[in-house]
């Protein structure tokens, strides 16, 4: 069986040709190779597991999920809010029904974080898994050995750990303040001079004296 074969395609709709279009002019190479093998990773999920979701949704979405690392998207939210609100707002203008418009802003603004993530839509949970396997180099068992070659050699990885990790380096050193108490403060602690993690428990116990 050929790569080809093994890959899935991308949908069949303007939208769609629009938002790799989109990816591409705003992402460097390494973050579209990401979003590349992202989409692919989740669909292949999806078909191993039977996973009824909209494939468009999908594949606008995790094309776009980090859209808010990109230059051309900036602003004082996190980068997933900042990619979200950008991609709703421009699917609503060309046409997308709300709903499906929310779907691929839960799935852009919950990508990395999967306790919520699982909880929300199909296409929301499919992608943060797929996007995973990308990031964490951890393969499900439902993923077919000859699927996951077939994508990395579509999409090779090489130099994306390294890339990426510059890449969140510079969010957090842009907007520390946004980043506390999510999955980017210990980078925020490595890399932020005078950065101090956040204490919960700290927070809670110092409102004792709210009477």
């Amino acid at each position: 069986m050929s790569d080809g074969l093994l890959l899935t395609a991308a949908p069949d709709s303007v939208l769609a040709a629009a938002a790799r279009d989109w990816l591409v002019a705003a992402c460097d190479p390494h973050l579209v190779g990401h979003c590349e093998r992202s989409f692919q990773f989740a669909a292949a999920i999806a078909r191993a597991e039977d996973v009824d979701l909209d494939l468009e949704v999908l594949y606008i979405a995790t094309m776009l999920h980090d859209l808010g690392l990109s230059p051309t998207c900036v602003g004082p939210a996190r980068f997933e809010a900042r990619g979200a609100n950008d991609v709703r707002r421009w699917l609503l203008s060309q046409g997308m029904e709300r709903a499906r418009a929310e779907a691929v802003w839960d799935v852009i603004a919950l990508h990395a974080t999967g306790e919520l993530a699982r909880h929300k839509s199909a296409e929301t949970a499919i992608a943060n898994r797929g996007i995973s396997v990308d990031i964490r180099g951890v393969v499900p068992t439902s993923l077919p050995p000859e699927v996951v070659r077939a994508v990395l050699d579509a999409h090779p990885r090489a130099g994306f750990p390294a890339a990426m990790a510059e890449l969140l380096v510079r969010e957090v050193r842009a907007v520390p303040d946004v980043v506390r108490m999510s999955w980017l403060e210990s980078i925020a602690v490595r890399h932020v001079p005078g950065y101090q993690a956040s204490d919960s428990e700290r927070v809670l116990r110092s409102s004792d004296a709210f009477v």
